[in-house]
């Protein structure tokens, strides 16, 4: 148990140093429409202006909110709120605790699942309520949650920092317990496909391509859905069965749906956004968030 508090609090301090470095994170909203046959990106519209860290952006359920992971103190993270129709920010949570990685529970109305790095440094998973309150504990004998991602009401995928790689699990929430999917070779995005309860993942291989996997929980078996661009291990699912990732500043998306996928180029946001990875969909596929950063991909 040692080692492993250790591990956590090392990855945690490590992530802290390192997004209090990256202060130029800023996190950008794009219409995305089909013009005759076409996927169109709109302008961009800067949502944060700062000189901190601003990412992880997660939409709601209807899409008219916007949630993501701040550090305007350069000492710990705050989950804050950004509504689309009022053009309003609010800050959720105001703790000395660290809340990452906002996302909507699937079966809860008002709520939202955060990583939280407790005084003891470990990482652990709880729900909020939407106005920061009542904070309680999802999984009570995990300690070391990096990411994850809702695959239904009762089930996550996980990405555990169980020894030096990384262990990614499916979790059970009833009855707490979990599977080892694999351990090491995988990104840090995980997301549900649309339209079931699998999971996908990028698996890293060893002759350095990145693929894009689809884990079926109801038979537990692995297929590669297409392979990702050079180094790109951040994407995110449009509920057609298109998915969106970019190469520095330029946004592709890629049809799993077609017998041979191919990689098409939506725009280059050089001028506007600049260079981006992480990024976030909007339910309905008629927003895409973008989180920007500038010199080295944080």
């Amino acid at each position: 148990m040692k080692l492993k508090i250790i591990l956590v609090a090392l990855f945690s301090l490590y992530s802290i140093k390192s997004n209090a470095q990256s202060k130029t994170t800023e996190i950008w909203l794009i219409d995305i429409s089909k013009q005759n046959d076409k996927v169109v990106a709109g302008t961009p519209e800067r949502l944060t202006d700062n000189d901190y860290y601003d990412n992880q952006p997660c939409f709601s359920k209807d899409g008219g909110l916007l949630w993501y992971a701040s550090m305007p103190d350069t000492v710990q993270t705050d989950i804050f709120e950004y509504n689309l129709r009022k053009k309003l920010t609010r800050q959720i949570t105001n703790t000395p605790e660290s809340e990452f990685q906002p996302q909507p529970i699937p079966y809860e109305k008002f709520k939202l699942s955060v990583v939280r790095i407790d005084d003891d440094k470990a990482q652990r998973f709880y729900s909020i309520q939407f106005d920061g309150s009542e904070p309680e504990p999802l999984m009570p004998n995990e300690d070391s949650l990096a990411y994850y991602t809702w695959m239904n009401d009762t089930t996550v995928g996980a990405y555990m920092l169980n020894g030096s790689n990384g262990v990614l699990h499916q979790f059970d929430m009833k009855p707490q317990q979990s599977i080892i999917l694999m351990t090491g070779g995988f990104g840090r995005c995980l997301a549900r496909i649309p339209g079931t309860d699998n999971l996908s993942y990028i698996q890293k291989s060893s002759d350095g391509k990145y693929l894009l996997m689809d884990y079926k929980m109801a038979t537990e078996e692995r297929m590669p859905l297409v392979e990702m661009m050079p180094g790109v291990e951040d994407y995110c699912w449009a509920p057609d069965g298109k998915v969106f990732a970019g190469d520095k500043t330029k946004l592709y998306y890629i049809d799993t749906t077609l017998d041979e996928p191919k990689w098409v180029l939506v725009a280059d946001l050089e001028k506007t956004v600049g260079t981006f990875y992480r990024m976030a969909m909007s339910p309905k596929g008629d927003k895409i968030a973008l989180v920007s950063y500038k010199g080295e991909r944080p």
